[in-house]
Order: structure tokens, then sequence, then C-alpha cells
């Protein structure tokens, strides 16, 4: 009974997100020159549970679709959790179902193994364990999006984000653009070729050093490795600065190729995902603006 009362009590929770928003002024966030969002639609979500076989062993991933097709258009979102936390809480945190039941993309998400990700140094039982997620991830894209046929996108919170940095050190072309909450690269991983990207971060974070000299777990600050990534994007065109509420959005233009890099960047919030209230800015609205480059908006 009391896991059925904790399922109801989740997907209340899911209803109140594709339900809710957050208001705010239009805003460009990387450009801009993608397609302006469409006026908001409410359709079913499906949810399925599906599996990957990596080396012999049978991983999981649960997607959110709408219930009728999506376009080719449409892109399909990889949602990696942070450490600690189910798939079901990951949904409620993150705030990105909005976007499904407004028709608009596919989300998925992947099942870590005793809620871990290993990011190679990073973190409890999957880094302890040598779990192959890199593989998991491999497979899991191909799985999601046969042939290359649709914009395929990686978004990762803390321990989920060191691991979307390991993707994209060791084989970035596997996802079209990423997006890394609170969460940095650990030791060795190294950006060599021109990646689309965005770093959230927020200045009090404890474990997330935001400038060198400030504390934290990881190996490096936020502001060196933008510059970092501003060097093997060889970004050589001016810095946008804007303002939505209380974060500070940050872009670099004239990159490599098609590459694009932003950082959005909270004076407050620590080591959480940043979310509404009304005077707030969520996450969720900054990485769908930076992924699908289009105008910053309020939630579907």
């Amino acid at each position: 009974m009391a896991r059925v009362l904790r399922k109801v009590a989740w997907l209340a929770a899911v209803a109140v997100l594709v339900l809710g928003g957050t208001a705010f002024g239009l805003l460009h966030l990387g450009g801009g020159h993608g397609p302006q969002a469409k006026a908001s639609v409410r359709v079913p979500v499906r949810t399925t549970t599906k599996t990957v076989n990596v080396n012999g062993v049978e991983r999981g991933y649960e997607v959110f679709a709408p219930a009728r097709a999506l376009p080719a258009s449409a892109p399909v979102i990889v949602m990696l959790s942070g450490y600690g936390a189910t798939v079901d809480e990951e949904v409620t945190r993150d705030q990105l179902v909005p976007y499904v039941s407004a028709d608009e993309a596919e989300l998925v998400y992947p099942v870590a193994v005793d809620q871990s990700w290993n990011a190679i140094g990073c973190c409890g039982y999957a880094s302890g364990m040598n779990v192959d997620d890199l593989a998991f991830l491999k497979s899991l894209a191909t799985a999601v999006d046969p042939g290359k046929q649709r914009p395929l996108y990686l978004v990762g919170f803390s321990n989920g984000a060191r691991l979307a940095y390991r993707v994209a050190c060791t084989d970035p072309d596997e996802f079209d653009a990423y997006a890394m909450v609170k969460g940095l690269p650990m030791t060795g991983c190294v950006v060599r070729k021109p990646v689309t990207l965005i770093q959230l971060a927020s200045v009090d974070d404890p474990e997330i050093p935001y400038k060198p000299g400030d504390k934290g777990l990881e190996p490096l600050p936020v502001t060196t490795e933008m510059a970092a990534l501003r060097g093997s994007d060889d970004c050589r065109w001016t810095t946008d600065v804007t303002h939505a509420k209380d974060v500070t959005l940050t872009t670099w233009s004239g990159c490599t190729g098609e590459a694009r890099l932003a950082s959005a960047v909270w004076q407050a919030g620590a080591h959480v995902f940043p979310r509404p209230p009304d005077n707030k800015q969520g996450a969720a609205a900054v990485i769908w603006s930076f992924l699908t480059n289009t105008a910053l908006a309020p939630l579907p």
C-alpha cells in the first residue's frame, strides 16, 4: 500500500509539472536563430520501460513520449539523474516532462546502477565496480535514435553531468548537444573536439568550485573549464551576456563549424537543480532554449 501511495504521489507531482509553468520575458540563448516556440498543446504522455544488452548485461531505461508520433525534427533528450536519485525522483526534480506533454520532445531516463554513474573516479557503486556506463549510453543512443535520424541531446545533473562530460571527452559526436548541470569533468577527461554545450552552475555551490580559489570537490573550477571549452570550440567572436531573473546567461559565438557554447550561472542555489518559484529562473527552460536554439520562454 505504501508503494502504491508513493507512486500516486509521484504521478500527481508530474501532473503539476505538466500543467504548471513560470512566466518571464523572452530572451535568446545561443543566438536564437532556431524555430520559435509553438503554442502549447496538451497530449497524453506514454511511459515505457525498455532494455538494451550491454556486454551481456540487460540495462534498463524509461521513455516518456507523446501518445501520438512525433515528427522527425522533434528531439530525443537523454537525462542522466543525479547521484542517489531514482528515475521517479529525477523526473519530478528536473521538470522536463512538460516538453513531452506539449508534443515537442521524447524524454529518456537511463536507469543507473545502484543510483550511481561511473564517470571514472566518481561515483559510488558504479565507479567502484567499474560499470561500463559509456557502453550503456552508446547502445542506448543507437536504440532510441537508430540511424541518427533525430536531434539527440544528453543532459546530466551532478554525477550525471560528470558522466555526460565523459561522453563529450571520449565520443562527442554520439550526441548533438550537451547540458551539464552542476557537474564538471573528472581528472583525465578533456574535451578536445568542438562540441555544442551549456554549463549550468551556482557561484555558491559547495561541491563545484566556480572560480580558481573556491573550495569544492571537483578538480577544476567552472571558469577554467569554460575557458578550455572556448579553446576546443575555437570560439572567436564576442561574448553575449544577458540576464533572466536570477541567472546570468553567457554565450560565445564564431565557434568551429556549427558548435555553440554557453553558460548559465546562478549567484545562489548551492548544489541543487535550479527550479522556480516565480521570481527564480528554472534550469529546464534554460536547457530547452539552448538545446533547441530557441528563445528562452516559460515551461509549456
